[in-house]
């Protein structure tokens, strides 16, 4: 090999490593975020569940929903600031009925390493729960 060739290849070699590299490093950021946040969604959406069902009152059962759900994403790490927040419960909190939890929090998807988010395109996560009220439970 000549001297020359040896300055070549190690352009082409760097080259190569930068063109693959930088998207494999954005896309594990991107993977890793959805990750993040489908977990802190589904934690969200199981135990805001359990606390509307075991609330006495539907007022009662909203403030524990948000209060749960902020806290599950503050756990797992995830700005709980965009997130939506939806229950109902189609028997008004009767024994044996159900309680309905949806979470969903966006993921924004432009991300640039070590400089962080770029606002932009976001996908949303979405977590789903049923939750079944006691039917044994009384209520005060």
């Amino acid at each position: 090999m000549k001297l020359d060739e040896f300055g070549q290849s190690l352009v082409e070699a760097i080259l190569v490593g930068l063109v693959m590299i930088v998207p494999l490093i954005w896309a594990l950021g991107v993977l890793a975020d959805l990750h993040r946040s489908a977990l802190a969604a589904s934690a969200a959406a199981r135990e805001a569940g359990f606390e509307a069902a075991r609330a006495d009152s539907a007022s009662d059962a909203d403030r524990a929903v948000q209060t749960v759900v902020g806290q599950a994403f503050t756990d797992h790490g995830v700005n709980a600031g965009d997130a939506r927040v939806e229950w109902q419960s189609s028997s008004g909190l009767a024994r044996g009925g159900r309680v309905e939890i949806i979470v969903a929090v966006p993921v924004t998807v432009l991300q640039a390493p070590l400089l962080g988010r770029v606002a932009g395109p976001s996908v949303w996560v979405r977590a789903r729960h049923l939750a079944r009220i006691d039917p044994y439970r009384s209520r005060e």
